[in-house]
């Protein structure tokens, strides 16, 4: 996008001032470098249309620039915003106007009372795995050692929530058994986290570290991955993909095993006690609006 200008004296001081504040709350710099970014953006189309006024924001005017983001034509390519996008930018407008508007009246997080609604009905999951099913699933892997590294699997994308390509990235050396939990370098929003494992994750990890992943290495390889194949090798996406199908074939549960329907259902478990807040930081969540859907699951499944 071409370099956008402010001219309104009050909006460039309120966007310096939004960007020292995510600065002092401990933002990451990804975070602190895009919501400003967004924001400038909204302000710009607002002085395009001759609002200079922080208080002329109001829910009409988010609410006629979120319809022209969503129909705007890409710069570089054929096409409009991706949902993805939208809701980035959205997080970004609200936070913004809530900083504003805490300048005057003491409000918290998400009690604007502006709207911004964003169609993401495509990208959100449609079911998950209850916990007995979960359990099946995790019996289904039997002593063998095929099973035990099956199990693991089912630890990594489960009981740590991994994404797919966070599992099958995931190195020796970024499992800490001493502190229990796993350090994430590669994650998919570029930002590292540290992700707890309870007991029998840890068991179940520890167990195939120790007892199987040496045995299905060849005694020269040099091979630091965590998941590997039986036969030494990297374990690729379709490999694992496999796996899910095996063991879907296994259970019959009516449902397919996948590495998403994983992920949506340790969250939805966890948000049962979990803040909204916690489990956005236990999945690497950098934008809330990503982790709100596990409300509606939690919601749909457990009242």
């Amino acid at each position: 996008m071409r370099k956008l200008e402010l001219h309104t004296i009050t909006f460039i001081e309120a966007l310096e001032n939004f960007t020292i504040r995510l600065q002092t709350q401990g933002a990451s710099q990804f975070q602190v470098y895009n919501k400003p970014n967004s924001v400038k953006e909204f302000l710009h189309y607002l002085e395009q249309n001759d609002i200079t006024s922080l208080n002329q924001i109001n829910q009409k005017e988010v609410s006629e620039y979120f319809e022209y983001l969503k129909n705007r034509p890409l710069q570089t390519k054929d096409g409009t915003m991706s949902t993805a996008y939208l809701l980035k930018h959205r997080e970004a407008v609200l936070r913004f106007i809530e900083f504003v508007m805490s300048q005057q009246n003491e409000i918290g997080h998400g009690q604007s009372g502006i709207q911004i609604r964003i169609d993401n009905t495509e990208k959100q999951p449609k079911e998950i795995l209850l916990e007995d099913e979960v359990e099946i699933l995790f019996n289904a892997c039997d002593s063998s050692l095929l099973g035990i590294r099956d199990k693991a699997v089912l630890s990594l994308l489960y009981g740590c929530g991994l994404r797919r390509k966070e599992a099958l990235e995931l190195e020796i050396s970024e499992i800490d058994l001493n502190k229990g939990r796993i350090h994430i370098d590669k994650s998919k929003t570029k930002h590292a986290r540290d992700v707890p494992m309870s007991n029998r994750v840890q068991q179940n990890i520890e167990e195939y570290l120790f007892n199987v992943r040496n045995m299905m290495l060849d005694s020269t390889s040099n091979l630091t991955k965590v998941l590997i194949t039986e036969r030494g090798t990297e374990m690729s996406n379709s490999t694992l993909a496999k796996v899910m199908e095996r063991l879907s074939e296994k259970v019959n549960i009516g449902k397919a095993v996948t590495c998403h329907l994983l992920r949506h259902s340790i969250a939805t478990h966890l948000h049962r006690n979990m803040t909204i807040e916690d489990v956005a930081k236990f999945l690497g969540h950098t934008s809330l609006d990503s982790t709100m859907i596990y409300t509606h699951l939690k919601s749909e499944y457990y009242g």
